[in-house]
């Protein structure tokens, strides 16, 4: 191409001074520049239009490698989509399985049974400052509100799932949140056994706390009456939380709780006489007195209850050491009002290969405490109890622990009167595999 070129602008130019004369050695001088300049132009055009073809090439597959970007924008949204509300929901679980014996003086003989409880909870994050959170468990034996423990044994029958919370957490500001639905406990407790750990409140709460100090205040309903007030509870807590330099950890509190709408009602159903128990009573008054009106069963005392704790924590040797003390006593009750907890904890069982030892002892007088919050283990879930609980837990790898708890304990009978008092044993042993997820 460049060879023709050149001799073609050649014989142009050259035709016109052949036609005349010959050249002159100055001429073809002149003549072999204008064919070298109009070379170079040549080439630098060809060069030009070599770089334009390129250029159009690589747009061309910019534009198509764009239109297929394009073409994955929607997946590409939902799958940033799918990742955000993935990175908002947090899961947690837990799987236990118990063997238990019971030795209670008053039965006719022991009872040996195997029970799971299976706990499954989602933790929704709605924006800065609300998250909502739904949890699901075995609904225990009879649907027991102080239990989410599932007896086997019943020809393979399929096993029932409750709603075990279900509640709203609103923190408008760090350290306060609100917390309306079926929601966990807003007080700070210790070891002792006044209240049953799987109990879910349904009302609200509000809880704060800022450096030290924290405190709660909540509100629930027990029943709904349609010829009556509506048994409920409200209450609240103070207390503090702080150190003692590096070493020693303490933290106290004081709380008040306010049962409504319980004194006289019915604690017990029956046919005949046609008696029915309110829903604030689940299988009578747990150890609450009682007394016996046209022929039924009713709650005899308000509950106004001063609740104090303290627990001191720190070290002995490389392991943590906890002691503690728990009261309270029922402003309304007649008599036997007062109950009281101690209780020690050497070692941690949470990493792999660690342990732990326990001991509590504990009296709870009658009508110390309403009889439906007790814990539903200890003195088989009845007031006017007192005794000891030694329980020892191992964890032999991650998320999984291996506990053994013994109760040795006595009772009176529930519902008897203080002229009838007579102590029972209650002997309880629990064997439990628990596992974390």
């Amino acid at each position: 191409m460049k060879k023709f070129a050149a001799m073609a602008a050649s014989a142009l130019l050259a035709a016109p001074a052949f036609a005349q004369q010959a050249p002159s050695a100055t001429g073809i001088d002149e003549l072999r520049r204008d064919i070298a300049a109009l070379t170079q132009r040549l080439e630098r055009v060809e060069a030009e239009n070599a770089y334009l073809k390129d250029n159009a090439r690589a747009n061309r597959k910019e534009i198509a490698e764009a239109d297929v970007a394009l073409a994955k924008l929607p997946d590409i949204e939902k799958a940033g989509k799918a990742a955000d509300w993935a990175g908002r929901i947090k899961l947690k679980g837990d799987f236990r399985y118990r063997h238990e014996n019971i030795d209670d003086a008053t039965a006719a003989k022991e009872r040996t049974r195997h029970r799971v409880r299976v706990r499954l909870g989602v933790e929704a994050k709605v924006n800065d400052t609300v998250k909502a959170v739904v949890q699901v468990a075995t609904a225990g034996d009879d649907r027991d509100p102080r239990s989410t423990n599932q007896t086997l044994g019943e020809g393979f029958t399929r096993k029932g799932l409750g709603l075990d919370l279900a509640y709203a957490d609103w923190s408008p500001v760090q350290g306060l949140n609100v917390q309306l639905g079926k929601i966990p406990y807003a007080w700070q407790r210790v070891g002792s056994y006044f209240w049953d750990g799987d109990l879910t409140w349904e009302g609200g709460a509000v809880k704060f706390a800022r450096g030290a100090f924290f405190g709660s205040a909540m509100g629930a309903w027990l029943s709904e009456s349609s010829s009556g007030a509506d048994a409920n509870v409200f209450g609240g807590q103070l207390g503090v939380k702080t150190k003692f330099g590096d070493a020693v950890g303490f933290t106290g509190a004081v709380g008040y709780f306010d049962v409504g709408a319980v004194q006289n009602e019915i604690t017990l159903t029956s046919a005949s006489p046609a008696c029915a128990a309110t829903n604030a009573f689940f299988g009578g008054a747990q150890g609450n007195r009682t007394n016996l009106v046209d022929g039924c069963r009713r709650l005899r005392d308000d509950y106004n209850l001063i609740e104090a704790l303290a627990q001191l924590d720190f070290k002995l040797g490389k392991l943590p050491f906890a002691v503690f003390g728990n009261y309270i006593r029922n402003q309304e009750a007649a008599d036997n009002d007062t109950g009281y907890a101690l209780g020690a904890t050497l070692g941690k069982a949470g990493d792999p290969r660690t342990w732990e030892l326990s001991y509590v002892y504990q009296d709870m007088e009658q009508n110390a405490q309403f009889g439906q919050f007790v814990d539903s283990d200890f003195g088989a879930g009845t007031t006017w109890s007192k005794g000891s609980v030694v329980k020892a837990a191992w964890a032999p790898a991650k998320n999984w622990t291996v506990n053994g708890t013994y109760f040795f304990n006595e009772r009176v009978l529930p519902g008897a009167a203080a002229v009838s008092e007579v102590w029972r044993d209650y002997d309880r042993l629990q064997l439990d595999l628990n596992y974390r997820f």
